[in-house]
């Protein structure tokens, strides 16, 4: 199918369906921005990915090309987030690298940080919370180096981090 063919097409599916596809996107987003960067993609989709033949049922057809939508930009998001995190963890690190004196002190304060964790929380929960706040890991690598699901992880490291809150706000730190 030629370029213009595709154009046609994607334009007669949103000036038939305009409002129902708005609807269809509504129920899949949370704001306003997002509605709006779907609808675009959606357009595009089709433009990029016409239908071989026209569907049955276009409502269907056009909610599962939402829904495929939706879910891709939740990827790319996610995959964005960790890129900078890591992008931003390599910075720190390497900020931290350049004095020999601050690294020093900072692996004093991580001991002492790491035996007040270790002696407010049961293992478990202190491991995760040492692993995940102290030096940076992720729930992932955590999981697999304490043989649990990332759901558990996240579990002892959410509880561990309310212990230290309640024992800072006790005065036992």
């Amino acid at each position: 199918m030629d370029k213009q063919k595709r154009l046609d097409l994607a334009t007669q599916i949103f000036a038939e369906h305009g409002s129902a596809i708005r609807t269809m996107i509504h129920q899949h987003v949370t704001c306003q921005e997002e509605e709006d960067e779907v609808y675009q993609n959606l357009y595009l989709s089709l433009v990029c990915r016409p239908p071989l033949e026209p569907p049955v049922n276009m409502p269907a057809y056009l909610s599962t090309v939402i829904r495929n939508d939706v879910i891709d930009a939740v990827r790319q998001r996610k995959s964005h987030q960790q890129m900078v995190s890591k992008y931003a963890m390599g910075q720190t690190r390497d900020e931290v690298e350049d004095a020999p004196d601050d690294r020093v002190a900072q692996a004093e304060e991580v001991q002492r940080i790491t035996s007040l964790v270790g002696e407010l929380l049961p293992a478990r929960e202190a491991l995760a919370v040492i692993q995940r706040y102290l030096y940076g890991h992720s729930t992932t690598d955590i999981a697999q180096h304490m043989r649990v699901k990332e759901r558990t992880v996240s579990r002892y490291a959410c509880v561990g981090i309310r212990r230290i809150r309640d024992a800072v706000s006790e005065g036992h730190m």
